[in-house]
């Protein structure tokens, strides 16, 4: 009798939580999500959103307020996943337009945006009101660079022998001006004019003294890279970096005052954003220094649960010069809080001539950089963003016999770099 009592109340506290449970259907999750985007309870919407969806529950309404929550939660990409699929749907609810309209420009799709404002309602493209300048934005950027051990290298030569020649950097600086122009809905030009003056020593041995003599030089460079969109978040970009220069020449027994030179960059990138990776395959082929180098990687960023709050980034390039190639790998890690973003990064491998950010950074100073490791802080204010950042370079140079030819004898020392910008967006 007493077994038969227990297995009753058993099956009754059984029968009672199931029934408590509320059945899972269309109608309740529709009540249930309504209520919580009443209340504004964004992390149970989500969570409600995903168990609705693995039991194979899935509507239009939940995709909207799934969409709302995440652009709450600052999970923009999965804001962008959600909120495209209710517009596939339904694409005349302004609602949709306008919370799909600020995620793809918060998370960076900015010719995502100019496409969706053309199908937007009149009335929400009043609220909007965005404009199509000739400029839309303006940057001014600044790079100061100092050789940490300039000073003792002008002192001691332990490595030299009698003749050898070396060239020793004692800093250089880059000042940059650039800007945007939204030539369609489609197509952007970024353009940017950079001015590099440096200076530097020529030292030689002669008779076991040192002799050191300075010498200056400036670098000019232009570069255009123009970004299409292809539609479904795919882009190509074109670019262009056009160098040319001049430097003291201090044998001038032989030859001009002036030593010039002109060079060139020129590449293209395949990029896809996805909601949680984005992804590019790069190729560039240049003229530098003497040598014609050959380049192609893959670059990809995370975004974890579609956030941009914390994005790994990673690149891996092959770089090909002449009869010599290698291969560079860059990582790091970017963190966005509000206004505010923190980046760290590292790059190793040997950087001569190596080519960078589509063909906007050309590291095709005399001494390699053989590895780099720095961060940058970003302010972002109402028509602006601020940028300050720091690296430290390993860098090696050769030697040169007293025909100024190169030699495989090779010296380092340490270079610290310090950044600077301000654009404006207009």
């Amino acid at each position: 009798m007493g077994k038969h009592v227990v297995c009753i109340v058993l099956l009754w506290f059984v029968s009672t939580a199931h029934a408590q449970k509320p059945p899972f259907s269309i109608t309740y999750v529709d009540s249930a999500t309504y209520t919580l985007y009443i209340k504004q309870d964004w992390k149970s919407i989500i969570a409600l959103g995903k168990q609705s969806r693995a039991e194979g529950i899935d509507f239009y309404f939940l995709k909207v307020r799934m969409g709302i929550a995440y652009f709450k939660e600052n999970k923009m990409f999965s804001a962008i996943h959600f909120l495209e699929e209710a517009y596939t749907m339904d694409p005349k609810n302004v609602v949709v337009q306008d919370y799909l309209y600020w995620a793809y420009r918060y998370s960076g799709l900015i010719m995502e945006s100019r496409l969706l404002y053309t199908k937007m309602t009149n009335e929400l493209k009043a609220e909007i009101n965005l404009d199509s300048p000739f400029v839309s934005d303006f940057s001014f950027n600044v790079l100061a660079t100092h050789n940490s051990d300039y000073d003792e290298q002008l002192k001691t030569n332990a490595n030299s022998g009698i003749d050898d020649i070396r060239f020793i950097p004692k800093n250089y600086q880059m000042y940059s001006l650039g800007m945007s122009h939204p030539l369609s809905k489609r197509v952007n030009l970024f353009h940017q004019f950079t001015m590099m003056p440096a200076n530097s020593v020529q030292q030689k041995k002669v008779g076991g003294v040192l002799e050191n003599e300075t010498y200056k030089g400036t670098e000019l460079r232009y570069y255009v890279d123009v970004t299409i969109s292809l539609g479904k978040r795919w882009y190509l970009d074109t670019s262009l970096n056009v160098i040319s220069g001049n430097y003291d020449n201090l044998n001038t027994k032989v030859s001009a005052s002036k030593i010039t030179y002109n060079d060139m960059v020129f590449g293209g990138t395949l990029t896809k954003a996805s909601y949680f990776i984005r992804n590019s395959i790069n190729v560039s082929v240049s003229n530098l220094n003497g040598y014609d180098q050959f380049q192609m990687g893959y670059s990809m960023s995370l975004y974890p649960f579609g956030s941009t709050s914390i994005v790994p980034f990673g690149s891996l390039q092959y770089k090909s010069q002449d009869s010599d190639s290698n291969v560079v790998f860059t990582g790091g890690l970017a963190i966005t809080l509000d206004k505010i973003s923190l980046t760290g990064f590292g790059t190793v491998g040997n950087m001569n001539n190596y080519i960078a950010n589509n063909g906007a950074i050309v590291y095709n100073q005399p001494a390699a950089a053989l590895n780099e490791f720095g961060g940058s802080f970003k302010y972002f204010g109402k028509n602006s963003i601020l940028t300050v950042g720091y690296s430290f370079m390993k860098m090696e140079a050769n030697y040169y016999n007293d025909n100024f030819e190169i030699t495989s004898k090779t010296f380092g020392f340490n270079q610290q770099n310090i950044t600077a910008g301000i654009t404006w967006i207009f």
